[in-house]
C-alpha cells in the first residue's frame, strides 16, 4: 500500500490509506489509525476499494532475525505464520519472501537474507512463534562453521537458582503480551487445531489466537477483560 509523505506546518509525516468504505476510511499517520467518517451524501464519485471479510494490510519486508554465518532464521517479532512460501530443497535469492507472518492483524513478509537452498523448515502454518523462535535453515556460501567454543571457566560456587516454570506440550501460552478482549472456548470443550481460542489486543491492534492444541479442554486461564504476559498459559487440554 502506497505511503505518502506530507509537510504540515513544517512537520513531516508518513500516511497511507488502510481501509476505504462508503462511509469511512481509516488512515494511518506515523504508525497510528485514525477512523474518518464521511459527512457527504454523494459517494458516487470515491473510487471502491475491493471489499474484504478482514482488512489486513501488509507490512514492509522484514529479513531481521537472521544469525550471519549459521543459516537460522529466526522471528523478528512474535505472532503467527500465515502462509509458508517455500519447501525444503528449494533455491532462494536473496530478497526472496519465504513467509507471511501475522502479528495484530497486520501481515510481515519474511524475506530470504542471502541467495541459498531451503535445509529445513522448522515451522507449520498456523503455529504461534515468539520472538528469536527458529523458524527456518538456510544453505549458502555466506554460511561457515561456527567457531570451536572456548572452555568455560568453572564457575564460583553459588545458591542453586530456582526452577523455571516446566512447559506442557498440553497448555497453550500467550505467544505475545495483552488484554483478553473475547474467549470462545469452555470447559470440557473439544478443542481442535486451528480452532479459535481468544482475541487478544495489544498496541491498540486485535490479533486472533488459534489452536495448536487437540483435545477436550480442561481449564481455561484467562476471561474476558485479563492482561497477559507473553509464555503464560491460556488453556490446558487433557493428556
Amino acid at each position: 500500500m502506497k505511503t505518502y509523505k506530507l509537510k504540515i506546518s513544517g512537520e513531516i509525516y508518513e500516511a497511507k490509506v488502510v481501509e476505504y468504505t462508503d462511509e469511512h476510511a481509516k488512515v494511518n499517520v506515523n504508525g497510528t489509525d485514525y477512523t474518518i467518517t464521511f459527512i457527504e451524501d454523494d459517494t458516487r464519485q470515491v473510487p471502491k476499494l475491493a471489499s474484504q471479510e478482514k482488512a489486513v494490510p501488509i507490512a514492509p519486508t522484514l529479513t531481521s532475525g537472521f544469525e550471519a554465518g549459521t543459516g537460522e532464521l529466526r522471528a523478528p517479532i512474535p505472532g503467527v505464520i500465515h502462509a509458508i512460501k517455500v519447501k525444503e530443497g528449494d533455491k532462494v535469492t536473496k530478497g526472496q519472501t519465504l513467509l507471511l507472518l501475522e502479528a495484530m492483524k497486520m501481515e510481515t513478509e519474511i524475506a530470504a537474507p542471502m541467495d541459498g537452498v531451503i535445509k529445513e523448515i522448522k515451522i507449520k502454518e498456523r503455529e504461534l512463534v515468539k520472538e528469536g523462535d527458529l523458524m527456518i535453515l538456510i544453505q549458502g556460501d555466506e554460511v561457515k562453521p561456527a567457531p570451536a567454543p572456548k572452555p568455560a571457566a568453572k564457575p564460583a560456587a553459588s545458591a542453586p537458582a530456582p526452577a523455571a516454570p516446566v512447559k506442557t506440550d498440553t497448555v497453550m501460552y500467550a505467544p505475545l503480551p495483552g488484554l483478553v478482549v473475547d474467549v470462545f472456548v469452555e470447559v470440557g470443550q473439544q478443542l481442535n487445531i486451528d480452532d479459535r481460542v481468544l482475541v487478544l489486543e495489544a498496541m491498540k491492534m486485535e490479533s486472533d489466537i488459534f489452536s495448536t492444541l487437540k483435545g477436550r479442554i480442561k481449564k481455561v486461564y484467562v476471561k474476558n477483560g485479563d492482561s497477559v504476559q507473553e509464555g503464560e498459559p491460556l488453556v490446558e487440554v487433557e493428556g
